[in-house]
């Protein structure tokens, strides 16, 4: 009888956690309700079966004039809130940023990848106060003037290229981007889509991807 009995509680208790655990995935990828609204989720998953793998900032357009200026998506555990007018960047992001300026723990792509130093995925702290400090310093308006020469002579080189070797358009692009850059930070000029240094960076992130 007390054999019966405790195969009968370890029973109940089993299904018990098997209903819990049931209960907490079908809980995954809903979007609660005092979230933005967006479009309809599924269990677990959310709103990823509706990502297009490709020409993704055509479905975001839909949804921005179904749901507002402001949605949610749910992937996952992940919530992430889209903004896709310039009046909500600007009341969100410049007036409230000290609220929205941390960012969620990507620990590959910060402290792997980057040795914790990008501020992209920094989280809000003394270090990124710092940076972000910088940045602004290095991009007020009276600072940018002083980089018109840097991007005149980028434009032109660019240009040239293009018009000498038209097949390698994007490297083209990737070699303005890349010394416009550099000589802005570092004092030294990509000159060549064949220079190492450029061609080893993009060869790196095209192993990341």
């Amino acid at each position: 009888m007390a054999h019966q009995n405790l195969s009968q509680a370890l029973s109940a208790l089993g299904l018990a956690v098997f209903l819990l655990i049931l209960w907490r995935l079908s809980r995954i990828g809903r979007r609660l309700k005092n979230y933005p609204p967006g479009p309809p989720t599924l269990p677990v998953v959310g709103n990823l079966h509706q990502i297009p793998s490709q020409k993704r900032h055509l479905q975001f357009g839909k949804w921005a004039e179904e749901y507002g200026p402001i949605y949610s998506l749910m992937l996952g555990t992940q919530v992430y809130v889209v903004l896709s007018a310039d009046y909500a960047i600007r009341d969100l992001v410049d007036k409230r940023g000290p609220i929205y300026a941390s960012r969620p723990d990507l620990y590959i792509a910060q402290h792997i990848i980057s040795g914790g130093l990008r501020v992209l995925f920094m989280e809000a702290g003394e270090t990124w106060k710092m940076l972000r400090k910088l940045g602004h310093r290095i991009l007020k308006v009276e600072t940018v003037r002083t980089y018109v020469p840097y991007q005149d002579l980028e434009n032109r080189a660019m240009l040239l290229g293009m018009l000498e070797d038209p097949n390698n358009f994007i490297d083209h692009l990737r070699r303005y981007t890349a010394s416009l850059t550099t000589q802005m930070t570092f004092g030294f000029r990509t000159t060549s889509i064949q220079d190492p240094k450029f061609k080893e960076t993009f060869d790196v992130g095209a192993f990341i991807k």
